[in-house]
């Protein structure tokens, strides 16, 4: 298949690519080749990529003392962190910025000046330079000026330099060059090839045989359906002949990455989801993700953000339950409850020193990492990246990471990688200087977000690539996707740093739809005329708009047979494992008599919504764990209220004895509550929190005295009991309750009274429809002669009373059942429309309801009701399956 290059490499010839992925490609080959001969040992063919040969060539200059020996060369990291800087310090006054994007933008656009030999052009002097070329302008000079002073050249510039070397003869012994998969030569590397031809060094641009193969045309549902009909194409192929060399080529592999790996793998592994994809699967998809993306990288750079000394709780989170850290599995469980255990008393940003002390209690281990990331956090100097790079090191390894003796494959490149950044960011020093940790940590993920990485797969098998990788490849059946008009070719994109005349003048990549055509109609014919046979394939329909195939996929057939005859899907494999069987009802047990349940009156209210979700709560005891608040969250805020009023009520218990303290007096005793509950709360330390915490008591203290306006032009009353507790039985169930106030007025009667911090709908207690139970409750087996309930709301959305009870209860916002002008309350039988027209009435139909509720709860009720599925989402759905249900979840959206 690559006959004539091997030839040359067995003469003696070296091979360069024009990616590392054909280098790869070639040196498999060729040992393949040499093992189907019958040898056991021979000499490494010389195959290198183009950058490699270039640092090997740059390398040779300075040892023979040529044009590089005056010179360091930066490697692509350094050069565009080098960008970051000189931008950084002449846009200062734009903070606002990203100094990163811009310089590695900037870096692509100097990229191809130098290769297209214009940084001195004309038109750089033109006064019709846009705002962005300017700013270029001044951010090249100050490249270029602090490399000249420091001796430093960058991989854009080596073509010229090596060609100073090749015009002297100091290249003449470099011996035959054979250079393939080149779909086209910038002038920087056509003078540079042109030099070593001058010089009579055998140099030879490999052109790959034409095939006349066979084309073929698909068009295919959608682009999914596409990727789905290409994998399903590929196995076929490979378990017809597992010899052949078969490829899928995905024009935008690198933006659907995730995507074609999942399709790819739900046809070749469809147990994968459950098993993993195994190893040495004859499959490689060759994509490059951020190293930064890799889950054991992911983990170093959390863990290391962590030495900052403070934590988002989601990067927390993230390293507590992380597997590559020290007895991730000895210590699962506890740190799973110390995670809950977490979420409930700290922000959403802390300080580890305040969560330390809980960790070293919940999870010694854990807890010994977090001191020795806050030792590390105490470091306060500014040191050198390779000084930093030592003490990450240090930290990663006493930490356990990455807590395996025997990685994966995958893992281990990674970890090699990883070791490689390492380096990269310790030879840093030069041009970063002195950076602080925080510096040093974000400059360290800058590089791993920017280095590409992907484990080396099977060389063997199925191969899906991108377009460019693809060049200098020869396969036996080939599948290329996306080959639609409207697609193929892609709308040129001009660089805005270069100016466009510039760009057109030298004909530079993308400067015009003319040349994005020319370009792709050459790309389009290697692809092609790279195997026997191929398979254009491409989405009749997509976002609504129908597409055709591409003009340029030349004399193409729709002799295809389509591949949706084959391997089953990973769910059409699930459904297939067994037998369908009929399941018997699995009926709870009751709920045991004389057990308390866990919630109090929660569990009626939950029971009314959703009894499925009663029971998963309840019953099983799951709960949603919440996310830390960012400041303070509506609990938090709602118990502040609470406990102000319970201290006020239980030291002054009447509206006499409330009324007898001054305005001041009044104040001074909510706002000694109030700041002793704000002291409580999470990183109450902290500065930000002491603001929000200011804020917090004034508007507080406005609406709580709002109140007790409110509360003291009633008549007379005396606070009978305050966040008392209760048990009570309610038919198979004893409840554990607590009652926020209850009122009695001087002729006797009572008035349960709930304090309210959120919104309150009294249609809530409708018997017909009933949603929140408490104080039904509480007036039906606690209280059963009080003769009101009522909200006190103290809130954004008002401030006040709201209740219902009998009609000659002196409280403002009280309203009582029935008809009546002004003070109806329509309230209606469980099931019929008849209207409830008396007090006594109501409370008899919450007994009944409560009664019922109770009753179902402690029979093992767990129905998922059609009414209010969505009361069966959330975190609970995988547990509920309202999804699979059908009982129209997404009507309403519909």
């Amino acid at each position: 298949m690559y006959g004539r290059l091997f030839d040359s490499l067995v003469a003696g010839a070296t091979v360069i690519t024009a990616n590392n992925r054909l280098a790869r490609t070639l040196v498999h080959a060729y040992d393949q080749r040499q093992i189907a001969a019958g040898l056991g040992a021979w000499a490494s063919p010389n195959i290198l990529s183009w950058s490699a040969w270039q640092q090997k060539l740059f390398a040779l200059s300075r040892l023979r003392g040529g044009s590089a020996s005056g010179y360091r060369l930066l490697d692509d990291q350094q050069a565009i962190l080098l960008w970051q800087q000189q931008i950084t310090r002449l846009e200062a006054d734009r903070s606002d910025m990203p100094f990163a994007q811009f310089a590695r933008l900037a870096w692509a656009s100097w990229k191809v000046l130098n290769e297209w030999d214009a940084v001195a052009a004309s038109e750089w002097t033109d006064a019709g330079l846009t705002s962005d070329q300017q700013a270029f302008v001044r951010w090249a000079g100050e490249y270029r000026a602090v490399c000249e002073r420091a001796g430093w050249i960058d991989s854009t510039q080596l073509s010229a330099c090596l060609r100073a070397d090749a015009e002297s003869g100091l290249l003449d012994d470099l011996g035959k060059l054979v250079f393939a998969g080149f779909d086209e030569w910038s002038p920087a590397r056509l003078r540079l090839f042109g030099a070593l031809e001058q010089r009579a060094v055998g140099v030879n641009i490999h052109q790959s045989d034409e095939r006349e193969g066979r084309v073929s045309s698909q068009g295919c549902q959608s682009a999914d359906d596409e990727l789905l009909q290409a994998a399903r194409w590929a196995r076929a192929c490979l378990e017809q002949n597992p010899q052949q060399a078969i490829a899928v080529v995905i024009p935008d592999l690198s933006a659907r990455a995730e995507d074609v790996r999942r399709v790819f793998a739900d046809v070749w592994v469809p147990e994968w989801r459950l098993n993993g994809v195994p190893r040495g699967l004859p499959l490689n998809i060759s994509y490059g993700r951020p190293l930064a993306h890799m889950p054991v990288v992911r983990a170093a750079l959390g863990m290391l953000r962590l030495s900052d000394g403070r934590a988002t709780f989601s990067d927390f989170s993230l390293f507590l339950r992380s597997p590559w850290i020290k007895s991730a599995q000895e210590e699962a469980a506890a740190r799973a409850l110390l995670e809950i255990e977490l979420r409930e008393c700290t922000r959403v940003e802390f300080a580890l020193v305040d969560v330390v002390s809980l960790c070293a209690k919940r999870a010694p281990v854990f807890g010994a990492l977090i001191d020795a990331i806050k030792g590390l956090a105490e470091v306060r100097e500014r040191c050198m990246p390779a000084e930093w790079a030592v003490r990450f090191a240090d930290l990663l390894q006493l930490t356990g990471w990455p807590n395996s003796t025997t990685p994966d494959s995958a893992t281990w490149q990674t970890l090699k990688a990883w070791n490689e950044l390492l380096r990269a960011f310790a030879g840093l020093s030069d041009i970063a200087g002195r950076v602080s940790r925080g510096e040093a940590v974000a400059l360290l993920g800058q590089l791993a977000q920017q280095r590409l990485f992907q484990p080396e797969g099977v060389d063997s098998g199925v191969q899906v690539m991108g377009v460019l990788e693809a060049a200098g490849h020869r396969f036996d059946q080939l599948w290329v996707c996306g080959m639609a008009r409207e697609l193929w070719p892609s709308a040129s994109r001009p660089d805005p740093f270069i100016p466009l005349m510039l760009q057109q003048r030298l004909q530079m990549p993308d400067c015009s739809s003319a040349r994005v055509l020319d370009y792709t109609r050459q790309i389009t014919r290697r692809l092609i005329n790279s195997s026997d046979r191929a398979v254009c394939s491409w989405p009749l329909l997509l976002d609504g708009e129908e597409l055709r195939l591409s003009p340029l996929v030349p004399d193409a057939t729709a002799e295809f047979e389509s591949a949706n005859g084959g391997p089953a899907l990973w769910n059409e494999c699930a459904l297939g494992l067994g037998d369908m069987a009929v399941l018997e009802q699995d009926s709870p047990p009751a709920f045991p008599a004389g057990v308390t349940a866990r919630g109090g009156v929660s569990v009626l209210n939950l029971q009314a919504v959703s009894p499925l979700n009663a029971f998963i709560e309840k019953r099983l005891g799951a709960f949603e764990m919440r996310s830390p608040p960012v400041g303070i969250n509506a609990m938090q805020r709602g118990n502040l209220t609470h406990r102000a009023l319970e201290d006020l009520y239980r030291s002054y218990p009447s509206r006499v004895a409330v009324a007898a303290l001054s305005a001041e007096e009044r104040t001074a005793v909510l706002e000694d509550s109030l700041l002793k509950g704000l002291e409580r709360l999470p990183g109450s330390r902290e500065k930000f929190m002491q603001k929000l915490a200011e804020l917090e008591l004034a508007q507080q203290l406005d609406r709580l005295q709002q109140f007790l306006a409110i509360d003291l032009d009633r008549s007379d009353f005396t606070v009978a009991s305050v966040e008392e507790p209760r048990e009570v039985s309610l038919g198979a169930l004893n409840l554990r309750l607590k009652l926020d106030r209850l009122d009695r007025l001087p002729d006797g009667q009572s008035i349960v009274i709930d304090y309210k911090t959120g919104r309150v709908n009294r249609q809530d207690w409708n018997p017909h429809d009933p949603r929140d139970l408490q104080l039904p409750l509480y007036v039906t087996v606690v209280v059963p002669d009080a003769a009101a309930i009522s909200f006190a709301q103290l809130s954004l959305h008002g401030v006040g009373f709201d209740g219902v009870g009998q009609d000659d209860v002196a409280l403002p916002g009280l309203r009582s059942p029935g008809k009546r002008p002004k003070v109806q309350v329509r309230y209606q039988y469980p099931q019929t429309d008849g209207l409830i027209e008396t007090w006594d009435d109501l409370r008899e139909a919450w007994a009944i309801v409560l009664l019922a509720l109770a009753d179902a709860f402690a029979a093992g009720d767990f129905r998922l009701d059609p009414r209010n599925p969505k009361s069966a989402t959330g975190q609970f759905a995988v547990l509920s399956r309202v999804y699979d249900a059908g009982i129209g979840v997404f009507e309403d959206e519909a």
